[in-house]
């Protein structure tokens, strides 16, 4: 059952990306395809997976119990924590604090998870701001410092 519920969820979500590639605007020097081509390729690859899952479902999923469950919701939590306060508190301390979340629900000590976190943390920053020379937000309390 859990299988079909998911199918289901999938062709949803596979609808909604569709609708939202017929929002993008197209300009008079666009690529032959456009930009909705793989938008919509993904939608219909989701859409026909999704399809073939609800026909044929592999087996009946097993969810875990008790404290397992509460781990996987919790760490559901502080991926959305951590997307919200990207921006606030930049990438360098969201990732930290983040890190540092994740490090302790696999029961590593607290010191060495933030430790570990900051140096994971420092260094994508390296590797993506400076040597990728991409975006990564330092946060609005940086705000004027950097």
């Amino acid at each position: 059952m859990s299988d079909r519920i998911f199918s289901v969820l999938l062709i949803a979500v596979a609808g909604l990306f569709a609708a939202l590639t017929q929002t993008f605007t197209v300009s008079l020097f666009a690529d032959p395809l456009g930009p909705r081509f793989v938008p919509v390729a993904i939608s219909v690859f989701l859409t026909g997976a999704a399809v073939a899952l609800f026909i044929k479902p592999t087996h009946e999923a097993v969810w875990p119990a008790g404290a397992k469950l509460a781990r996987l919701g919790v760490t559901l939590l502080v991926f959305v924590v951590y997307a919200n306060a990207l921006n606030p508190l930049g990438f360098v301390l969201a990732t930290t604090l983040a890190f540092a979340a994740f490090a302790t629900l696999f029961y590593a000590p607290p010191v060495r998870a933030v430790v570990a976190g900051l140096i994971f943390s420092l260094v994508a920053y390296g590797v993506f701001s400076v040597l990728l020379d991409l975006y990564l937000p330092t946060g609005a309390w940086l705000e004027g410092l950097l």
